[in-house]
């Protein structure tokens, strides 16, 4: 474990964020495999039927992500003020939080899905595809909603190399399960979804055997499940405001699927690719954006508001240096990446997801301060100012759907991320440089 409140700064959110990179980069590969087997060996129409439920599997999982987020800032906060008591209660009702609402979301989810891809304009030569591929998902969201809550409790602990172990294991099963799926066993699409699943079961099961054996600070009583109102709200209002964060951002990308779709499934293909790099691209942000919640979360609870300030600014330096990284990686390497993820050789696609790419990296030194901004408030309690950012980026992809991609096509879905990245940012500077704790003096 991991104690971020004290010790050298940019070294902590190194040390914190690496192993929390790497383990996120076993996630996406996740869906990089998916996309690698199911392209060479399945097609085009199978990628694109992929590619189009990838954003209604973004929103359902992600908001059960930031559900769990949430609730590892509140664990953060008590493990930061050395409250040991408070942080396994805390950890005890977001366990039967996380329980209930995938429960229901689960419920939810499967009735909805028919409705959705039929609103977001779904092929009809791929709409069957699409909802075998998600109903797999969505029927043992529960495995992937308890490892992303032990995931997120080791985190707010300061852990973050064992999710990164166990992922890596679960990483190299998922390969070996998506060419025996798909590639032997002839299971189409949701063969692949069969190997994402059971992947995620193995990194729940090797999550819950490592608390039992090595974390003491974990191992819950019945007494720790006892209902704390306090406790419970801000573990349910840190929780919604990130799953509604996450939501937003979502539902924003539905929206643009359903303008995407639009297109046929050649751009939806070659969107599909870009997005995947893209996502690999944007994962040293979102491990930052971790970061920076844990240690404003711990450091919030141990009244440190001067290390809150330099952390936050430690984070977007790195964001920037990461940023530099991949613009020179996609001018110099975008068609040869686009054909090694996917297999794809049809011209007008490659020139389509190269196009997206080189267009949105430049922006992502803006990219770099929203994301750390945005969890940093979050880590504060401030959660409505994330929210409202998050709601920004919403109604600009509604825009964008709704009229630039109309009248001026595919580019309009291409500029639409950078133009809602500015705004959001512009708000979340405002906020931040407005809270008057930030401007506390605390000796070191």
């Amino acid at each position: 474990m991991k104690d971020l409140t004290k010790g050298n700064i940019i070294r902590l959110l190194i040390a914190f964020s690496v192993p929390l990179l790497i383990g996120n980069i076993f996630q996406q590969l996740y869906n990089v495999v998916d996309t690698k087997v199911v392209g060479e060996m399945l097609g085009e129409d199978a990628l694109a039927a992929i590619g189009a439920s990838s954003p209604i599997f973004n929103l359902i999982i992600g908001a059960l992500n930031g559900l769990g987020n949430g609730f590892g800032i509140v664990v953060a906060k008590y493990y930061g003020a050395k409250d040991m008591k408070h942080m396994r209660q805390a950890v005890a009702n977001a366990l039967c939080l996380t329980i209930g609402i995938t429960i229901v979301v689960t419920i939810i989810s499967w009735f909805a899905i028919e409705p959705l891809l039929t609103v977001l304009n779904t092929p009809i030569g791929i709409f069957d595809r699409c909802t075998n591929y998600i109903r797999v998902i969505i029927l043992f969201m529960i495995l992937t909603a308890g490892y992303n809550f032990c995931a997120a409790v080791l985190r707010a602990l300061g852990d973050t190399i064992r999710p990164l172990i166990f992922l890596a294991i679960a990483t190299v099963i998922n390969v070996g399960l998506d060419i025996l799926f798909v590639g032997v066993l002839e299971k189409d699409v949701q063969g692949a979804a069969y190997a994402t699943v059971i992947a995620q079961a193995v990194s729940l099961i090797c999550c819950i055997v490592y608390i039992l054996i090595k974390c003491p600070e974990l191992h819950l009583k019945w007494k720790d499940f006892k209902f704390e109102k306090n406790i419970v709200g801000d573990l349910l209002g840190q929780g919604i405001a990130m799953a509604f964060m996450l939501c937003f951002v979502s539902i924003g990308t539905l929206i643009l699927q359903g303008a995407i779709n639009k297109f046929g499934t050649a751009t939806i293909s070659a969107h599909t690719i870009a997005r995947k790099l893209s996502e690999m691209f944007m994962l040293p942000f979102a491990t930052l954006g971790v970061a920076s919640a844990t240690f404003t979360g711990q450091n919030y609870g141990a009244g440190r508001y001067d290390r809150i300030r330099t952390g936050i600014k430690d984070a977007i330096l790195l964001s920037w240096i990461w940023s530099v990284v991949v613009i020179a990686v996609v001018y110099l390497f975008a068609p040869f990446l686009i054909h090694l993820i996917s297999g794809a050789t049809t011209p007008d696609i490659i020139e389509t997801a190269q196009s997206y790419l080189r267009f949105d990296t430049p922006f992502y030194f803006i990219l770099g301060i929203l994301i750390v901004l945005r969890n940093a408030m979050q880590g504060l309690g401030r959660k409505i100012v994330p929210l409202i950012s998050s709601g920004i980026e919403l109604i600009g992809k509604l825009i964008v759907a709704w009229i630039l991609a109309d009248r001026i096509g595919y580019f309009g879905i291409i500029i639409s991320e950078p133009a809602t990245w500015i705004l959001c940012t512009i708000w979340l500077c405002i906020a931040f440089f407005s809270d008057k704790r930030l401007r506390k003096q605390t000796d070191n």
